[in-house]
């Protein structure tokens, strides 16, 4: 079934209703796990990293095997994470233990500042405290290659996310984002991820929301693609302007997605197909 066909039948079945307003981001998390397993009782939850690999046997070795180029990328990124500043500091020294095992609880929620920090974000604010050129967010050469090496230094940690009460707000607006209709098609994120998951796009099965932030960025014809890049394609497939990368909606989808990935074990530099 081709992409427009899975979403006339998503419409014609009426799947995704008005999001309701939840009592806390854990209820949101069981609520959203809970219609997937009803969805897709076959699928374990423990195989929602996968994304559409956990629903096609076939496309299993290939998210689990190291993608061409990987290696590459991740030396280029390590490249950058040890370059020594003008005041002999680099990107390891604003991170604790160098970087290693921080990425998964990405993106954080900065009570100070009052707004949600992704790792690209922590990444350019260090760059910023030691007077550095700062990265674009969206270029895979720079941005991509560097987050790739960091959160590889988290490979096997499990997500753990935090929304603490002060940014409720923040997990409630990625919420709402992720449920709300938009662009020329008409419909949301959860069209394909929540009431879709698992049916065709094209060739390949729609990932399950649960499990999505776990594997950025993906490596994609010998490229790194961020969560933002992708989200940002998404946008497009449906008909609207996407958002910049960086932005605070963005952000927001982010730790959306973040925070439904708690507990589930980070894996950068899995392989993708492009879409």
């Amino acid at each position: 079934m081709r992409f427009p066909d899975v979403l006339r039948a998503l419409a014609l079945a009426a799947l995704i209703p008005a999001a309701p307003c939840f009592a806390s981001a854990e209820a949101v998390k069981g609520a959203i796990t809970a219609r997937l397993q009803a969805l897709q009782p076959g699928v374990a939850v423990s195989s929602y990293p996968l994304g559409a690999a956990a629903f096609d046997e076939s496309l299993r070795e290939q998210a689990e095997s190291p993608p061409p180029g990987a290696a590459g990328i991740v030396a280029a990124g390590k490249k950058i994470w040890g370059r020594k500043f003008r005041n002999g500091r680099s990107l390891a020294s604003c991170f604790p233990n160098g970087g290693r095992r921080v990425a998964a609880a990405y993106p954080q929620y900065d009570s100070r500042l009052k707004r949600l920090i992704t790792l690209e974000m922590a990444i350019n604010q260090c760059l910023k405290t030691h007077k550095e050129p700062l990265i674009e967010h969206g270029d895979p050469a720079t941005m991509g290659a560097v987050t790739a090496y960091l959160r590889a230094l988290s490979n096997g940690r499990k997500m753990a996310v935090r929304v603490p009460a002060r940014a409720a707000p923040r997990f409630e607006d990625g919420r709402r984002l992720y449920f709300t209709r938009m662009g020329q098609r008409n419909y949301a994120c959860a069209s394909c991820h929540v009431a879709g998951a698992g049916k065709r796009f094209g060739e390949t099965p729609l990932s399950p929301a649960v499990g999505q932030a776990t594997h950025w960025p993906v490596i994609r014809d010998g490229a790194p693609v961020t969560l933002h890049m992708r989200m940002r394609e998404c946008l497009e497939l449906m008909g609207a302007a996407p958002f910049p990368a960086g932005s605070e909606e963005l952000n927001q989808l982010e730790y959306f997605l973040g925070y439904l990935s708690n507990g589930l074990p980070l894996k950068a530099n899995v392989g993708r197909p492009k879409p």
